[in-house]
C-alpha cells in the first residue's frame, strides 16, 4: 500500500514539474516574440508608460465665414502656407512639374521641407536628451531623378517617381549607432521616436497596422511631418495618412480640441473659407485636389 502511495506522490510530483516547465518554456518563447516584434506593443496603445488616449474630431459649425483668395491668405502675417498634410501615394502621384519647398537642415547637407525644421530640430534634442543617442538621417529629401534612379536600382524595394514622400520632402529616414533600418525599434532612441513622436508634429507613416491601407509594410525609422494637431490625432486613434485625410467631408468644419480643420476645394472664384477673424492658421494641398485648414482657436 505504501509503495502505491509512493509512486502516485511520484507521478503527481513528475507531472508538476512538466507543467511547470512548459510554463516556463510558454513565458520564455512569448519573451522572444515580444523583443523582437516589440513594435506590436504600440497597437495596445501604451509604450514606455505613455498612455495613448483617443483625441475626438467632431463637426462644429463655421461661426461667422469668410472668403479669402490663397494670395490673401499668403500675405497675412497669422496664415501659413506650406506642404504639410500632402497625401503622397501610388494613388495621389506627385505631378512632374511638382516643387517641393525644401531647405537645409542646419548646415548638414541634409534637405527637408521647411515648415518641419523647427519640429525636427525638437525631436532630434529630445531623442539625445532622453536615450543620450544622436539622431541620424540615413535619407533626405530626394529630387524626381533621384527616385527614378532609386526605383530604378530598387524596383522591389523602392516607391515609385511620384509615389514618394522623400520626393515632398516631408518625409525622413532616421537612425541612430548600430540600430538602422528594422533594428531601428529596438533601439531605446527608436522606441522613443515611435512612441513619442508625434508630440513633436511627426508620424511614423507606415505603421505595423496599417498595410492594408498604405501598400507598405512596417518602416519604424520612416518618419512624416503633418504638423498638429494632426499628428497626435493620427498617433491617438491609430490611423493611417490615408484614413485621416480622406475621414475629412469636403466643406465641413470639424473640432479636435483648440483646434477646427477643414478640407475644401477652391471655391470657382478661386477662394477658401476660414472664420472672418482668426488667430492663426496654417494651410495644405492635400494633393487630392483640396485644401486642408488648420485653425488654432485660443
Amino acid at each position: 500500500m505504501e509503495k502505491k502511495e509512493n509512486k502516485e506522490n511520484i507521478k503527481k510530483k513528475n507531472k508538476l514539474t512538466v507543467m511547470i516547465l512548459a510554463l516556463v518554456i510558454v513565458i520564455s518563447l512569448l519573451a522572444v516574440f515580444l523583443y523582437k516584434n516589440s513594435h506590436l506593443l504600440f497597437i495596445a496603445g501604451e509604450y514606455l508608460g505613455v498612455n495613448c488616449k483617443k483625441v475626438k474630431v467632431e463637426k462644429t459649425e463655421l461661426i461667422t465665414p469668410a472668403a479669402f483668395t490663397l494670395k490673401e491668405l499668403e500675405e497675412k502675417e497669422n496664415t501659413e502656407l506650406n506642404q504639410s498634410l500632402m497625401l503622397v501615394n501610388n494613388e495621389f502621384m506627385l505631378s512632374s512639374d511638382f516643387t517641393a519647398d525644401v531647405s537645409e537642415y542646419k548646415d548638414t547637407e541634409v534637405f527637408m521641407s521647411s515648415c518641419m525644421q523647427t519640429a525636427y530640430s525638437e525631436l532630434s534634442a529630445a531623442v539625445k536628451e532622453k536615450t543620450d543617442s544622436p539622431l541620424y538621417v540615413s535619407s533626405d529629401f530626394r529630387t524626381r531623378e533621384q527616385q527614378e534612379q532609386e526605383y530604378k536600382d530598387n524596383p522591389s524595394v523602392a516607391i515609385k517617381p511620384g509615389a514618394s514622400e522623400h520626393q515632398g520632402g516631408l518625409a525622413l529616414d532616421v537612425y541612430v549607432k548600430y540600430f538602422a533600418g528594422e533594428g531601428f525599434i529596438k533601439s531605446e532612441a527608436g522606441q522613443f521616436v515611435n512612441s513619442q513622436c508625434h508630440q513633436y508634429g511627426f508620424i511614423i507613416r507606415y505603421p505595423s497596422f496599417g498595410k492594408s491601407k498604405t501598400k507598405i509594410g512596417f518602416e519604424p525609422w520612416h518618419i512624416r511631418y503633418v504638423g498638429q494637431p494632426h499628428a497626435d490625432i493620427i498617433y491617438n486613434n491609430h490611423l493611417t495618412l490615408e484614413d485621416y485625410i480622406l475621414s475629412f467631408e469636403k466643406g465641413l468644419w470639424y473640432e479636435a480640441e483648440d483646434y477646427i480643420i477643414s478640407r475644401q476645394e477652391l471655391s470657382a472664384e478661386g477662394t477658401l473659407q476660414l472664420p472672418q477673424n482668426y488667430e492663426r492658421a496654417v494651410i495644405s494641398p492635400d494633393n487630392t485636389g483640396c485644401y486642408m485648414i488648420t485653425v488654432k482657436l485660443n
